[in-house]
């Protein structure tokens, strides 16, 4: 196990599983730049090491984010570059590695629009989400006006961007951006377990199968014929070969083969 923080964003790598804590409750874990910062470094981790399989995104029990910490945002000007919270979104959207969040309490802003690109998302019944962005004065960020109507609609969209009412776990479930409710007890242990089932496969299919469901739209023949060359470059790796070959042997895989 290997541990690192940096400011109140702490990470954990343990058995392939790469944990991102935000850990900052006095303030509801509300993001400041150099969270932002090591949040995009422990992806950009992940990307490359390979020791990494899976990352699990969670806060702590009571709260997951409230969003942008306000005066840390304010103090970032233009000229500065790129914000932190955009590189983060931009880092989240490329992602290759498969993104687990477990999420108790409020989840305010990028609290909910990071959400739209884990794979998996976790909630509790005390999670309560927000896109108020209208309401601050500012608009949609993250893809989410195009990625919320793709869910639940053109009108429940402009429900919940444009007027910005808050809206529960059972919602979310509703509206596909939550998988499964869990108590708060047991959230983040779920989230890990499925992280865990992950990390088992082998890694380069995995990674494929999920640059694949993030495709633009395009026509199905279109689809089949990236599907098909996809494949043909997977059936040749030593992962493939040996889980099959197990499987006709009737034993299990060699594990130092499903990479």
């Amino acid at each position: 196990m290997t541990q690192s923080a940096a400011a109140t964003l702490e990470t954990t790598l343990s058995e392939g599983i790469l944990t991102i804590r935000m850990n900052r409750p006095a303030k509801k874990n509300a993001l400041t730049g150099d969270m932002y910062a090591a949040f995009v470094a422990a992806l950009e981790r992940a990307e490359h090491d390979s020791a990494v399989r899976c990352v699990v995104v969670c806060g702590v029990q009571g709260v997951f984010s409230a969003g942008n910490d306000l005066d840390d945002f304010l103090a970032t000007r233009d000229a500065d570059g790129p914000r932190p919270a955009h590189r983060l979104l931009r880092a989240l959207a490329t992602a290759t590695v498969p993104l687990v969040a477990a999420v108790d309490g409020v989840a305010i802003g990028i609290g909910t629009t990071l959400l739209f690109h884990c794979d998996f998302v976790y909630a509790t019944p005390a999670a309560r989400f927000s896109l108020p962005f209208v309401n601050l004065g500012l608009c949609p960020e993250a893809g989410s006006s195009l990625l919320l109507p793709r869910l639940g609609g053109y009108h429940h969209a402009a429900r919940l961007l444009m007027l910005g009412d808050a809206f529960d776990a059972e919602e979310a479930a509703r509206l596909g951006l939550v998988q499964a409710i869990y108590a708060s007890e047991e959230v983040e242990a779920r989230a890990l377990a499925t992280a865990a089932r992950l990390a088992a496969k082998p890694r380069r299919a995995l990674r494929t199968t999920k640059a694949l469901l993030k495709r633009a739209e395009e026509p199905v023949v279109t689809r089949i014929e990236v599907e098909i060359e996809r494949f043909n470059e997977l059936l040749t790796t030593p992962a493939a070969r040996e889980i099959m070959r197990a499987f006709l042997d009737k034993r299990a895989p060699d594990p130092r083969l499903i990479d």
